[in-house]
C-alpha cells in the first residue's frame, strides 16, 4: 500500500499561518473573520502605498530628523513631522 493514501493534506490560514480545522470548508482560506479582515486591511495599505510610490506625489520629509514617509499611508496626508518625538523636539527648539 502506498504511503500517504487517505491522508488529508493539512491546510493553513493565509493570515496567521495556523492550521485550519478539519471541519473548515474546502474553499476556506482563513481561520476566522478576524484573520480575513486583518489580511484585507494589510492588502489595502499595500495597494495604497504602491499607488503613492508610483505616482511620486505622496512623499514627505520630516523637517526635524529628515525621515521620509508616504503621506496618507504611513501618517496623515497633512502631517508635518514623522512622530510625536520630532514634534516635541521642534517645539522645544522653538522655545
Amino acid at each position: 500500500m502506498s504511503e500517504g493514501v487517505g491522508e488529508v493534506a493539512r491546510r493553513f490560514c493565509e493570515g496567521c499561518g495556523r492550521p485550519l480545522s478539519s471541519e473548515a470548508p474546502a474553499r476556506a482560506r482563513f481561520c476566522s473573520a478576524v484573520c480575513r479582515c486583518r489580511q484585507w486591511r494589510q492588502g489595502q495599505r499595500l495597494r495604497k502605498r504602491v499607488a503613492a510610490e508610483l505616482s511620486g506625489a505622496g512623499r514627505a520629509e520630516c523637517p526635524e530628523c529628515g525621515a521620509i514617509w508616504v503621506a496618507g499611508v504611513d501618517r496623515r496626508s497633512n502631517a508635518v513631522y514623522c512622530s510625536r518625538r520630532c514634534v516635541t523636539r521642534a517645539w522645544r527648539s522653538r522655545k
